[in-house]
């Protein structure tokens, strides 16, 4: 992004933001939040929730949301006390040990 842009004030209080769009993957119907700081004005790209977390709101995601939260509410889940626990059942290298083999402690 430049460092300094200066665009003109149009009719009906419009500026332009053509020049950071793509840098922010702005598009039409897209929505920005607007707030006044250290007597500025801040400009951020959001949608009905931060546009930073887009990834949240995909499809994939809200099934595994979905899915762990009926493994809560049904009680399919492990309570986990320690890493060494953890990595143990995961099957993984234990934690105490440089050795791949989990059996070896």
């Amino acid at each position: 992004m430049s460092d300094l842009i200066i665009q003109k004030v149009q009719k009906r209080m419009l500026i332009s933001l053509a020049e950071v769009s793509k840098e922010f993957d702005l598009h039409e119907g897209d929505f920005i939040s607007i707030e006044e700081r250290d007597g500025g004005i801040f400009l951020k790209p959001v949608s009905w929730h931060d546009k930073s977390q887009e990834y949240f709101w995909t499809d994939k995601w809200q099934e595994k949301m979905r899915k762990s939260k009926e493994a809560l509410e049904t009680g399919k889940f492990q309570l986990i006390q320690n890493q060494a626990d953890l990595l143990k059942e995961l099957g993984g290298k234990d934690a105490d040990n440089d050795s791949d083999d989990p059996v070896q402690g």
